[in-house]
């Protein structure tokens, strides 16, 4: 990823692209490329301390002067009420994202580049200034920001007593204050840094990009005063930011970067890249932030950034792309095996998710068949050893839906041997949600997508108990797939429209003809329900009424519900959510349903991938968005980076598209 003069030469293009950088345990540092912050979880420091559900912003930017030629440049940018100022982002010359995000700034015959990582594990962001020309001496003047609040939050006023500064024995400048405690120190430069107090409240910066039109759009940032240097052609100095009390030298500090950049470099060489689409490359390396791999802790798929959570149904949809197609088979073991041992603490039912304090949540009704295709592609990659292992404990949760306890909220009807879903309290698809009290996707009884995942489900578990000698089970499950099959046919296929429907109620009959994407799991699947002859039927029909460039559409746009646009007033942008809006996971799926029915057609299915290299260059550099607008110009919006989305793209090009 390489970013010119051109693409960030104004405020509006150079905060249209964000960078983001990981420590493999949730914390992050994010930005855009220009310095300036536009969302409240935006942040150089951000991490989540062990005892709260919200990540925690506790450095939000740092603020450089260059002195220079007798002239002062200010080479940060902000935001405020009623301009832009200072406005640096003028002097950067390029983004470069490899081995991790690094601008130059170029003031006449002076080239400093600054670089932005995160060691693994730690909880310390490092930004290191690298003189790399200049005909003479210049001094630096580096002011912390710290904003101590959570993600969620911006602080409206200044208060004078809210924050405390000390400098440290071991030279750390600590910061107290909101709750929260946050280090700075300094290492390198010709003489070292001198430290100056001189405190300062930055007051009314504005967060352009909130995701949500009610969230608080002003904030004030505290500093407590700047660490001045003076450096001369070829100095590197570097400005340590951390939540802890520690203290780098350049030393250590320059053996973390070693390691950091040969992590990195390492990662992206062993990973699946492919050769046809060179974007793949940049997306390898924004999955590096969403697994959570490191010795000695349990590993994790993260949804996200900024939402950073551990969610059951993007853990297992984004599992395929985020660890098989990047060679971390290990990873996805340990992850499907917490994740299992979670679900037998309780009785085989699936959580939904788990917090940072290791509390598990349920309801969500299809969890438990995710995991199973999860399972199912670890097994396609590394052989049915996991699945024959685990295959007692893979029972106990498949069979909770024909158990059909109260708190699951689905159960297998005896006579269509299909799943139905109670629409209680708590009880949640993938469409779930409310605005005001009102559904946004009122659904109930079969449900096409948990259908689909069900049979699918029931034929791999069909092979696991062969190979495991258990051919009662292995009949069992093969009886119970065909009788699904044929009520899935006779119960969702509507002739009128030749598409499936979206849910049919047999309590009173009732059930819902809108074209929705839910339907392309019914052909997508290793084991799609559908013959082929209906299977291509369906297909054509999600194409032409579904397919945008991005992603497929959550509805329809000649339904009267339709939002093709996430704008407007909040209620009406949460509506589009699942109203019109169109996500790139659906669209993995789309493709590997076109591949089933057009082998060989691999030039076209890479035609569906290449519009993303274009939005690797905006929004998070690399990552694909959580999900777009339905209709032109097709803006993104969640999560800048998610799991789901790039996980479903890396998956799909791995599988379908490198044979």
């Amino acid at each position: 990823m390489y970013l010119g003069k051109a693409d960030v030469n104004t405020y509006d293009k150079g905060v249209e692209r964000e960078f983001l950088v990981s420590n493999g345990v949730g914390g992050y540092g994010s930005s855009t490329v220009v310095g300036a912050n536009t969302r409240s979880e935006h942040g150089l420091l951000v991490v989540r301390p062990s005892d709260s559900e919200h990540h925690a912003v506790l450095v939000s930017k740092l603020e450089e002067t260059l002195y220079a030629h007798n002239k002062k440049y200010l080479l940060s940018t902000n935001r405020y009420k009623d301009l832009i100022y200072p406005d640096g982002f003028r002097y950067v010359q390029e983004y470069q994202a490899t081995p991790y995000p690094s601008m130059l700034f170029v003031i006449h015959s002076i080239f400093l580049k600054k670089s932005i990582f995160m060691p693994q594990n730690g909880s310390s962001t490092i930004v290191k200034y690298e003189l790399v020309a200049s005909p003479e001496p210049v001094r630096i003047d580096i002011r912390p920001l710290f904003a101590h609040r959570t993600n969620k939050d911006s602080c409206h006023k200044k208060d004078d007593s809210a924050f405390e500064s000390a400098v440290l024995p071991n030279g750390a400048i600590s910061v107290k204050g909101r709750g929260y405690v946050s280090h700075i120190s300094f290492a390198g430069g010709a003489d070292g840094v001198e430290w100056s107090p001189k405190p300062l409240w930055f007051e009314n910066i504005i967060y352009e990009n909130n995701s949500l039109p009610d969230e608080r759009e002003t904030d004030s940032l505290w500093s407590p005063g700047f660490g001045a240097m003076e450096m001369r052609c070829g100095d590197v100095a570097y400005a340590a930011l951390s939540a802890d009390a520690s203290s780098y030298s350049a030393s250590d500090i320059e053996s973390l970067e070693r390691e950091t950049a040969e992590r990195l470099g390492s990662f992206v060489k062993t990973a699946f890249t492919g050769a046809n689409v060179s974007a793949l490359q940049d997306m390898v390396q924004s999955s590096y932030h969403l697994v959570a791999d490191n010795k000695g802790a349990v590993p994790a798929i993260l949804s996200g950034f900024p939402s950073v959570e551990r969610r059951a149904r993007d853990t297992f949809v984004a599992l395929p792309g985020l660890t098989l197609a990047t060679g971390r088979a290990a990873a996805a073991r340990g992850i499907l095996e917490s994740w299992l041992d979670r679900a037998l603490s309780s009785g085989g039912l699936m959580p939904s998710s788990i917090d940072s304090r290791g509390t598990a949540s349920f309801g969500d009704i299809d969890a438990g068949l995710w995991f199973m295709y999860a399972a199912q592609k670890y097994s396609a990659n590394q052989g049915l050893g996991f699945a024959s292992e685990k295959y007692a404990a893979m029972r106990t949760v498949l069979e909770k839906y024909i158990e059909g306890p109260a708190e699951l909220g689905a159960v297998m009807d005896p006579s269509t041997k299909l799943i139905k879903y109670f629409n209680k309290e708590g009880a949640r698809h993938w469409m779930s949600g409310d605005v005001n009290g009102e559904p946004l996707v009122d659904r109930g009884g079969y449900l096409v997508e948990m259908n689909a995942l069900w049979y699918n489900a029931l034929r791999f578990m069909e092979s696991v108990a062969s190979a495991a000698k258990d051919g009662k089970a292995s009949a069992g499950y093969s009886s119970l797939a065909a009788e699904a099959a044929s009520s899935f046919k006779s119960v969702f296929w509507n002739e009128s429209k030749k598409y499936l429907y979206d849910w049919v109620d047999p309590s009173n009959g009732d059930r819902d003809d809108s074209i929705r994407p839910n339907a392309i799991l019914a052909v997508s699947l290793p084991f799609a329900v559908l013959d082929d002859e209906l299977g291509r039927i369906v297909f054509a029909t999600s194409w032409n009424e579904l397919y945008t460039t991005y992603g497929l559409r959550t509805l329809e746009p000649r339904h009267d519900k339709f939002k093709g646009r996430a704008e407007g007033r909040l209620d009406q942008r949460k509506k589009a959510r699942l109203r019109g809006m169109a996500w790139p996971w659906l669209l993995g799926q789309f493709i590997s349903a076109y591949m089933r029915y057009n082998p060989g057609s691999t030039e076209m299915g890479w035609s569906f991938l290449r519009p993303f290299s274009s939005h690797l260059r905006m929004g998070c550099l690399g990552g694909v968005a959580e999900y777009f607008d339905g209709v032109m110009p097709y803006k993104p919006h969640g999560d800048v980076l998610c799991a789901m989305s790039l996980g479903d793209l890396l998956r799909v090009a791995h599988e379908n598209l490198s044979q």
